[in-house]
């Protein structure tokens, strides 16, 4: 069973999803809370697997509720449920946290699905979001890349190298580092960013605002 806390300040929201929920199988909805404040209350007295929670709310939006959500309770996932389609929100949500983002006019399937598969540790976004707004990193095949990997401090300069136009021997002479070791860390990135070819993991690294 998938237990679930709604979080959003207007409670016929709130009452709207737990009505669309009411019959589906293996879901269930064990808490609500109008606020981020409320929301890491509810979660300190009840067990949660999944957070559908909005971004503006009273008190602590979902942006900073996100956050320490993921800081305090690491085994809960949240979902962003917004009426925001803005490129923006998608972003910070996924930086601070989120598994998925959805937006309020979702039907039962969608909401239902990106339920199971954050729960199974993958990642959702919904149907009505562009790839151009993802930046292009996630496709329809593979929703559970993610946006945002980890890059090593030494990633980070390999890939500033490359968003210059070095070659491989001309970033190795400049980080005192080998030809091969270099050529581990481009394909390590691209490996982490999904893209085909440097043109990709470019437009990638630009995208998502890794360097100027």
């Amino acid at each position: 069973m998938i237990k679930i806390l709604i979080a959003d300040d207007h409670q016929i929201l709130i009452d709207g999803v737990k009505t669309t929920l009411a019959n589906v199988k293996d879901i269930q909805i064990v808490a609500e809370a109008n606020n981020g404040v409320q929301v890491l209350e509810k979660l300190k007295e009840v067990d949660v697997d999944v957070v559908l929670m909005d971004i503006n709310m009273p008190e602590m939006d979902g942006l900073d509720c996100c956050k320490q959500v993921r800081k305090q309770f690491p085994k809960t996932r949240v979902i962003a449920l917004s009426q925001y389609n803005e490129k923006r929100f998608v972003k910070r949500m996924i930086q601070n946290g989120a598994s998925g983002y959805i937006l309020k006019d979702t039907d039962r399937d969608e909401l239902t699905e990106a339920i199971q598969k954050v729960n199974s540790d993958e990642v959702f976004f919904s149907k009505k979001l562009s790839f151009d707004m993802l930046g292009g990193v996630m496709n329809n095949k593979s929703q559970n890349t993610r946006l945002f990997p980890k890059l090593s401090n030494r990633e980070h300069q390999v890939l500033k190298l490359i968003c210059q136009e070095y070659n491989t021997q001309e970033i190795a002479d400049a980080l005192f580092l080998s030809h091969y070791t270099v050529e581990g860390h481009r394909t390590s990135l691209l490996n982490k960013s999904g893209a085909k070819n440097i043109v990709g993991l470019v437009k990638w690294a630009i995208v998502n605002e890794l360097v100027d």
